[in-house]
């Protein structure tokens, strides 16, 4: 599960505080590889085909960036890499940015999907 806490204070302000906590997304059991990535890139371009969710897709992002982070790897995992941390980025950014914070509290976060029109930082990869 994932957790985020916000705060936020100005001097003068009242104090803003609020938090979620995303719902257990499906592990995704694959290497982290290129073709993995290609693989978890193309089902989250088909929603209604994939047999994960696009929570589950970011949350398997997020483990693959973390797990090349500081390894040294060949030009094209760095690609795989930085679209692995973008994607994350984005789930996260579409969260904030389309649901209220009292939304979020009781989202079963296993539901909401992406616009697939995010998906140009994908292209690089499902090109090569």
């Amino acid at each position: 599960m994932t957790h985020y806490e916000f705060k936020h204070s100005k001097k003068g302000k009242k104090k803003y505080r609020g938090s979620w906590t995303e719902t257990t997304p499906n592990y995704i059991d694959l290497p982290f590889t290129v073709e993995s990535m290609k693989t978890v890139l193309i089902w989250g371009t088909k929603p209604n085909e994939s047999p994960y969710t696009h929570q589950d897709i970011a949350h398997w992002c997020d483990r693959f960036h973390m797990a090349m982070f500081d390894i040294e790897t060949d030009s094209a995992m760095d690609i795989a890499t930085g679209v692995a941390l973008d994607v994350d980025a984005q789930w996260g950014m579409f969260l904030a940015n389309t649901y209220k914070l009292e939304e979020l509290q009781k989202l079963d976060f296993s539901t909401i999907r992406v616009p697939v029109d995010w998906r140009s930082s994908g292209d690089t990869i499902l090109n090569s």
